[in-house]
């Protein structure tokens, strides 16, 4: 949880991590499962809100995965009643959640229609018990909540900070952003999503690999894997490292660039001329996408987007160093924050804050 204010044309945050229990990688979400371990965070949180220094009464909900699923479907133009419901259908049908507890909404691509007159969306849907789970520890403190949305969602309005002028509405970038247990896989078109796709692969599944291959603890792995990505350690256990992650790196390359393939037909416009990585990726992520993809990818411009936030975080934590990796993880919760600032009421929801 996350709360940004300007003060003195300084980033100042409140800030409050609060431990979801998950020992491996996520599989996609069983029925049986009602996302028990959210909602206890859901609960601390709440009763943690004032004692953190957290100063507004509204925030955003940013859906974990995997709680919420989305997918590309094609649709029929219908009434907006008629389209409502036929989206609440298919999402109960792909994702085999019942109906009767399923908030989906259909959000359009603007690719072209295709030749039997049906348009491309992006189906988004979460369970409608699990939401209201979590936003009644908060509500019952008297706080607001002023949008709910994927995480996805959040994770395009941080790649968008630098995209918002006219001029950038036709400007098309990938985005992929790799998180702990998933990696998202994004096409935008200036602040527009166009595509995207989730991943059961992240930082964790590159851990796993690494202490599976060298015979240690998953926090020594992730360190040594850490620091041969930065290029801090140069041993041959840090070569063993990188090549161990390697793996995991090509599939998540290989996946992202047929999503870019796929968005280049389904749009007819050509590949992104450009692929942003953010989160836990690094530059040897970047060189297997360009390698997989023939197209040029770069780490997120840290000065452009996180490297105030991390400085803040840094500060507060009373960590030395202002390294823009420990601020990797704040960048969902950095993107949902932010929703405020694309408000009508822009200013003085600004002014106020949101969590």
């Amino acid at each position: 949880m996350l709360q940004l204010r300007g003060v003195a044309g300084e980033i100042v945050s409140a800030q409050l991590e609060v431990p979801v229990v998950r020992a491996q990688v996520q599989l996609p979400v069983v029925k049986r499962d009602a996302g028990a371990e959210w909602i206890r965070a859901a609960e601390d949180a709440a009763m943690q809100w004032r004692s953190e220094g957290f100063r507004s009464t509204q925030f955003v909900l940013s859906v974990p995965t995997p709680r919420s699923q989305f997918q590309i479907v094609s649709l029929p133009s219908l009434a907006q009643a008629d389209f409502d419901r036929a989206a609440c259908w298919e999402a109960s049908d792909r994702f085999g959640w019942d109906h009767d507890d399923l908030s989906a909404a259909a959000l359009p691509t603007n690719a072209p229609a295709t030749t039997d007159g049906k348009n491309e969306y992006l189906l988004v849907a979460a369970e409608r018990s699990f939401v209201e789970a979590m936003l009644e520890p908060f509500l019952r403190r008297g706080l607001e909540p002023v949008g709910v949305e994927p995480r996805f969602a959040s994770t395009a309005r941080v790649a968008s900070r630098q995209a918002r002028r006219e001029s950038d509405k036709s400007r098309v970038r990938g985005v992929v952003m790799v998180g702990r247990d998933e990696t998202t896989i994004l096409v935008l078109r200036g602040c527009e999503i166009a595509f995207a796709r989730e991943l059961p692969l992240g930082s964790l599944a590159m851990d796993q690999t690494v202490a599976d291959r060298l015979g240690m603890s998953l926090e020594d792995a992730a360190l040594l894997r850490t620091e041969a990505a930065e290029g801090t350690e140069r041993s041959h256990a840090a070569q063993a490292a990188r090549d161990a992650s390697r793996a995991v790196l090509a599939s998540i390359a290989n996946e992202a660039t047929m999503c870019f393939r796929y968005y280049s037909v389904r749009f007819r416009g050509g590949t992104p001329p450009m692929v942003l990585v953010l989160g836990g990726g690094d530059s040897a992520l970047t060189d297997e996408i360009r390698n997989a993809s023939g197209i040029p990818a770069m780490l997120d411009d840290e000065q452009g987007s996180i490297l105030a936030l991390a400085r803040s975080l840094c500060y507060r934590s009373h960590v030395s160093t202002h390294s823009i990796t420990s601020a990797a993880q704040w960048i969902t919760a950095f993107g949902a924050a932010g929703r405020c600032t694309t408000a009508p009421r822009a200013a003085s929801l600004a002014r106020r804050g949101a969590a």
